[in-house]
């Protein structure tokens, strides 16, 4: 979760609300949790993988799927399951973009979310709700003239992926989708006291002369390889600038490294990552970030460890964390 939605208002008077009171417990939960979950962002538009929600809330995918059907039929909030992408519609009615900045920082947060037949519906809820429309939409190809008109069925999805904006020129550089090809995602970071921009992305024309720089938001060539090693084994390609940014932060050196292309190897052969397709396989940055290289895994009803933390104990972040057998209250 960004800094920027560390916070969101919840008005007590949602429990003088019809709609809300007639919710059964398991919609009421499910309501409270999307407007304070730790994955929302600004606009109430926002990446939450369904094994997650399941996990934060305690509740299995039936009852959860109930729930959300109670939310969708009351106006309230509907969820994308093919994208994972979960829409909250009066959001900004309660937490409304205040300024230039945050929308700013909201369209940095819309160019993380994968493609969700949800979109239109957000853009229909900006234009209504928020006076800084051109700065959230800002980057994207919207047609504004479609965006009245419903899908044909729910499960139908855009005709194209979102576009940034090119030059025009015919050089390459026109219209590229915010989809395109792993190797053609860059990210540009904001200039010292600039605004924040949104990720960038650029056409792939062709290997750059080995003499040149280390592309943004990287400091060394060296650092540019070893992550293009990561992420050409990393079985999820999502988010790409914010793994790219994740592993500037993390900066491996080459032991390190070596230890994170064990643990993804261990985490590929698992049980939980090769689960219906690979569905609960996390964003790269999200496996970064909590040093997943270190987690301990299933094989075929064994557990693979990576390395033990200095207490004996592994966080609690996500589902694709399992305890250790035998381990009990006594383990150090």
């Amino acid at each position: 979760m960004s800094h920027e939605s560390r916070y969101s208002k919840v008005f007590v008077k949602i429990w003088h609300s019809k709609d809300f009171r007639t919710l059964s417990g398991d919609a009421k939960l499910l309501f409270v949790y999307l407007l304070t979950s730790p994955h929302r962002n600004m606009g109430g538009f926002y990446y939450l993988p369904f094994p997650y929600l399941c996990f934060d809330i305690g509740l299995d995918e039936n009852r959860v799927a109930k729930a959300f059907q109670e939310l969708e039929d009351r106006g309230m909030a509907v969820y994308d399951k093919d994208a994972q992408v979960v829409l909250i519609r009066k959001w900004f009615l309660y937490n409304p973009i205040e300024n230039q900045n945050q929308a700013k920082g909201l369209n940095k947060q819309l160019a993380e979310i994968p493609k969700s037949r949800l979109f239109e519906s957000f853009v229909n809820c900006v234009k209504e709700h928020c006076k800084y429309t051109e700065t959230i939409l800002k980057g994207f190809d919207i047609s504004f003239e479609t965006l009245s008109k419903p899908f044909r069925n729910p499960s139908e999805t855009l005709s194209k992926p979102f576009a940034k904006p090119g030059t025009g020129t015919g050089t390459g550089t026109g219209d590229i989708y915010t989809c395109a090809p792993d190797g053609a995602r860059v990210y540009t970071a904001p200039s010292p006291g600039g605004s924040v921009e949104a990720e960038k992305v650029t056409a792939t024309l062709g290997d750059k002369s080995s003499k040149s720089g280390p592309r943004s938001p990287f400091k060394s060539k060296r650092q540019e390889q070893l992550f293009d090693e990561f992420w050409a084994q990393y079985p999820k390609k999502r988010s790409k600038g914010q793994a790219e940014r994740t592993w500037v932060k993390i900066k491996p050196d080459e032991q390190l490294f070596e230890a994170i292309m064990a643990g993804l190897e261990r985490a590929k052969t698992s049980v939980e990552w090769q689960k219906d397709g690979g569905q609960y396989i996390p964003h790269p940055s999200t496996w970064l970030n909590a040093k997943g290289w270190e987690d301990e895994y299933r094989t075929d009803g064994n557990y693979v460890r990576g390395k033990e933390k200095a207490n004996g104990l592994y966080d609690v972040i996500d589902l694709y964390r399992l305890p250790r057998t035998g381990e009990g209250k006594n383990a150090k």
